[in-house]
């Protein structure tokens, strides 16, 4: 949207600002599967039933009741998102029929979202339909022979060891340093870099390989590597052919760098349906209409605690995190985007948020406990027209507010203000007042961005600011408020990014203050502007 605001993203939500390839490739023929040698799972496979019909084209819907769920307690649920800004979305898919599945305004219906970290575990997936198809000998490959060409030209012994299953585990011993507890200070190096494979490569050890979980982007990074090195492909061309094509998951975007290298750690964007049948086929056991598209082991594995997590509460597999607790495995992203099995209810769940938590709460009180029976329930024509009445809501939003301005807004009403000379790129703002609503313009060295705000409680939808960033259309949309006579607060939410945020504006005679406040992240900043027209 603006260089600022986009410099924040990257440092707090892993995006890496670069050029991407498309979703688009030709399809290959399938190679021979191949055994592959992993752990015994402690997850419990789906109870057997009367299978829906598969999802490939589209999912099979029902009523809450007819999969042993109730209504009631799923209205709840809604009603809690509602109150809790930042959430976008959730899809609840029981027995392989989708219970609930609504978008919450002002996100739109048919719209991909950023999966942010969530990309990892379909990465992981990616690993296993190599070793299953012959293409990587197993998880105990050392990494240095796969990447030769990019190996440092000294090589000491810890770094000869570190596997792929090291990468997997994220129990690499590099000193990666690209998480947020570093405050993406490894992230922001090799991003920077000519050859990202090289850079990460090159980092030094700072432990055995194996020995501890570490968060590690660069781990994910290189398995892309891996995958482009072993199957000739990038990740998203050899995911067309052997996991989303077969899946029928057809729109998607999945950035990837200079050298065509997928970005293996962030930047993939899903509908929230087919997060669902990434969920749902890892439910299944790996297998799609007969087709078994992962083999049952590398799922079992995938699922299974794998890495020493002494610093945290859950557990990690191969790119899949772990409440053993409650026996779920999720895939988890920046901002609240998750896909969650919770393979004993025959339960896949999926959000998409703008918020800097995630949701196991909501999943274990609102849709678990809606979970009363493995066999159908008596209709409840009360509960499911409750539940049909709030989802309405959540999808239209807050009823429309009267609208009142304060005498300074006619003083302000189109006047340009000067901002500061600043490290963000922000040059200029204008707000023009039109009837119900207002247009806010923000100008920058090389770009002008401008949006309709809504006045009356609601997010002007209608005329978004709409830009282009590596490749993909970005849409954000405004909403504004007096807080006081002379103080102006504009809302912001990035459609389909965890990016939600505030401008703050307090007008004084010519001059004026702004405070950006990025919500998702808790970071803020201070600019002064001057009335220059």
């Amino acid at each position: 949207m603006r260089r600022g605001f986009w410099v924040l993203l990257v440092c707090f939500a892993l995006v890496a600002a670069c050029s991407g390839g498309s979703g688009e490739t030709t399809t290959a023929p399938p190679e021979t599967a191949a055994a592959t040698t992993v752990a015994p799972s402690t997850t419990a496979a789906p109870p057997e039933t009367a299978w829906a019909p598969w999802p490939t084209d589209e999912w099979a819907v029902s009523t809450p009741e007819e999969q042993g769920m109730d209504s009631a307690v799923l209205v709840d649920l809604v009603e809690a998102m509602i109150g809790s800004d930042g959430y976008d979305s959730v899809t609840v898919v029981r027995n392989g029929y989708v219970v609930l599945d609504t978008v919450l305004h002002p996100f739109p219906d048919d719209t991909k979202h950023h999966c942010y970290s969530v990309t990892k575990s379909v990465i992981g997936t990616l690993i296993g339909i190599a070793i299953d198809r012959g293409l990587l000998a197993g998880v105990d490959v050392p990494v240095v022979e796969i990447l030769s060409g990019d190996v440092p030209a000294t090589v000491d012994g810890l770094k000869a060891s570190m596997t792929v299953e090291d990468l997997l585990t994220m129990s690499t011993g590099l000193d990666c340093r690209d998480s947020a507890f570093y405050e993406w200070e490894g992230l922001d190096a090799w991003l920077a870099s000519d050859d990202w494979t090289a850079h990460v490569l090159a980092l030094p050890m700072a432990e055995e390989p194996g020995t501890r979980f570490e968060y590690c982007n660069g781990a994910s990074f290189l398995l892309s590597a891996i995958l482009s090195e072993v199957t000739g492909q990038s990740a998203a061309e050899f995911a067309d052919d052997v996991l989303f094509g077969p899946l029928g998951i057809t729109d998607y975007s999945w950035l990837a760098n200079d050298e065509g290298i997928t970005h293996g750690w962030t930047d993939l964007w899903l509908h929230r349906a087919d997060m669902a049948r990434i969920g749902y086929l890892f439910l299944r056991s790996g297998d799609w209409d007969g087709e078994q598209i992962v083999s049952r082991e590398w799922v079992e594995a995938s699922t299974t605690p794998q890495a020493n997590l002494a610093t945290s509460t859950d557990d990690y597999g191969y790119q899949w995190w772990i409440f053993d607790a409650l026996d779920y495995a999720y895939a988890l992203g920046f901002g609240g985007q998750y896909i969650l099995l919770a393979p004993e209810h025959d339960l896949v769940v999926v959000f998409t948020a703008q918020r800097d938590d995630w949701t196991l709460s909501f999943t274990t009180e609102h849709i678990v406990g809606a979970i009363a029976s493995a066999d159908p329930l008596p209709a409840n024509p009360d509960a499911q027209s409750r539940l049909t009445d709030v989802v309405a809501v959540a999808r239209s939003g807050p009823e429309a507010a009267a609208v009142e301005l304060p005498e300074i807004a006619r003083v302000i009403d189109g006047a340009r203000y000067e901002f500061e000379d600043n490290e963000y790129g922000f040059r200029a703002f204008t707000i023009l007042f039109e009837g119900d609503g207002a247009v806010y313009r923000e100008e920058y060295a090389d770009a002008v961005v401008e949006g309709a705000v809504g006045l009356d409680g609601r997010f002007a939808t209608a005329s978004p600011a709409q830009f282009e960033i590596d490749g993909i259309e970005r849409t954000s949309v405004f909403r504004g408020t007096w807080r006081d006579d002379r103080t102006f607060v504009i809302e912001f939410r990035s459609i389909g990014e965890a990016l939600w945020g505030k401008y703050r504006f307090t007008f004084d005679g010519d001059t004026a203050r702004m405070w950006d406040e990025i919500l998702t992240t808790g970071d803020d900043i201070w600019l002064d502007a001057v009335r220059v027209e």
